[in-house]
Order: C-alpha cells, then structure tokens, then sequence
C-alpha cells in the first residue's frame, strides 16, 4: 500500500476471523446504510467510527491504516454478508475504499469505455482492452455470477445501421474473452448502436466532437451474483457495494 492510501489489490481478512462477534453464529455488524453512504474521502478515523463503529478484525484503531468490516444485509429476501475495507494515507486520512467482492454478489454493473477496449471504429480488442476485459472476470467470477449481460452502445456518428453492426460486434468481442477467461455462465451480447447517448456534445465538430462523444462509445456489463465464495488469494475487490444499498459510480478503468 502507499503513502497515499492507494493499492492495486487489496487484500481481505477470511470472514471467520471477525473480533466483532462475542457470541452466536453471525459475523459481522448489519450497519445502518444511511451512514454507510455517507463515507467519503479525507475523512479522519474518528469520524469513521461515528459512523459504522471500531474495525471487525484485529488490525487496531491507532497507526495502522487499513480497517477491515464485514456488513450483513438483506437482498430480495437472502441473507449475505459483504467485505468492506478501508485505506489511509500518511495522515490518517481514508482515501480509498472497497467491496469484496465487487458488487457483494448482488447486480454487478460495469461500465467500459470503448476508446479503452478498441481503436476508433475498430472491433478488436486493443492490449488494454484485453486487461480490462480479463479484471472484470476475475470480479465476475469472484462473485459467482449466474448470468451476465453484454450491452454495446456507439456514438451518434455514421448510419444507424453501421453503428447497430459495429455496437454487436464489439458486444461479441467482448463476450468472447469473458468466456476465454473462464466464465462460464450464461451471457448475453446485444448491440444498441446509438441508442442511450449519455453525452450530447452540441456545437462541438472534428476532433473535438470526436473525443467529446467518446462515453457514447462503451460496453456495459451487468450480473445477477449467487452465494458468495472467497477467492483464496483475497485480492479481486471493487468499488460496488450491495446495489440496492450502496450506489457507487460505474466502472470506468480510463479514469
């Protein structure tokens, strides 16, 4: 981890290990949301334990910089417990957050901008691409998703009908290197072409209109999760909590 509270994978405590729990079955808290979802950067520890209590495990309060929770909730009905840590920086102040794993097997959603994935009016998947593409399996399968679906959406320039064909082929293509990376649920690929413009960009022309549009072009990703299964390395993490409680802004790997 760094000095600035930052990591490219996260690593999670096993469930069981919760000091949290005295007596009883359960492990973890069942938090009060309202306060889950006002967490926010720059926040000091103090604040942080007003609002969701001491750490779960056995890391401490004072000069450590990762608190570790487990949350219980209640999706449709089931009963599920979701991971949630919490980083430092330098100064104590929390900086980075994440859900273990991502989407607490509940509706996982990402969203992939296609600059990133292809070559302007390209179907092939760039390196990048590939890497994106290949961490959200690692998260899909992490989550023990039971079906997925594929939305491929383009930017309002060209022909309907072009923008319909290149939105399905890239949908294809990425679906084809989920399914080379392992998953092996149900997914489902549709192209959309130019429909759901996310960003306008009236009086914009050439390049700039080009790279204004550039949201348009995307593939959305979203999975129905099962029961949850801890990978054993403890590091496929993400910013998504428990949908119908904890919002988050979508996957976006060019930000």
């Amino acid at each position: 981890m760094s000095d600035e509270g930052t990591t490219e994978k996260p690593v999670f405590p096993k469930i069981p290990e919760s000091k949290f729990n005295h007596d009883g079955s359960q492990f973890g808290s069942w938090p009060n949301w309202e306060n889950v979802r006002q967490i926010e950067k720059g926040m000091n520890k103090d604040q942080l334990y007003n609002l969701i209590g001491p750490p779960h495990f056995s890391e401490g309060l004072y000069e450590v910089h990762e608190w570790d929770y487990a949350f219980n909730y209640r999706e449709k009905g089931v009963h599920k417990i979701c991971q949630f840590k919490i980083l430092f920086d330098k100064n104590m102040n929390a900086q980075s957050f994440f859900w273990y794993p991502n989407g607490c097997n509940g509706n996982s959603s990402f969203n992939l901008v296609g600059d990133f994935l292809f070559d302007f009016d390209k179907d092939i998947l760039t390196t990048k691409g590939r890497e994106v593409v290949d961490d959200v399996a690692e998260q899909l399968k992490s989550s023990g998703a039971e079906k997925v679906k594929l939305v491929g959406y383009a930017d309002r320039l060209g022909s309907e009908e072009y923008n319909l064909d290149l939105s399905q082929r890239r949908a294809n293509m990425v679906k084809a290197r989920l399914v080379e990376q392992g998953i092996k649920v149900p997914i489902e690929a549709v192209g959309y072409g130019k429909a759901n413009q996310v960003k306008a960009c009236d009086g914009e022309s050439g390049q700039a209109l080009r790279d204004c549009l550039r949201p348009n072009r995307r593939v959305e990703i979203t999975a129905n999760g099962g029961v949850l299964k801890q990978n054993e390395s403890g590091n496929v993490a993400g910013p998504q909590g428990p949908a119908p409680l904890y919002q988050t802004p979508s996957y976006n790997p060019a930000k």
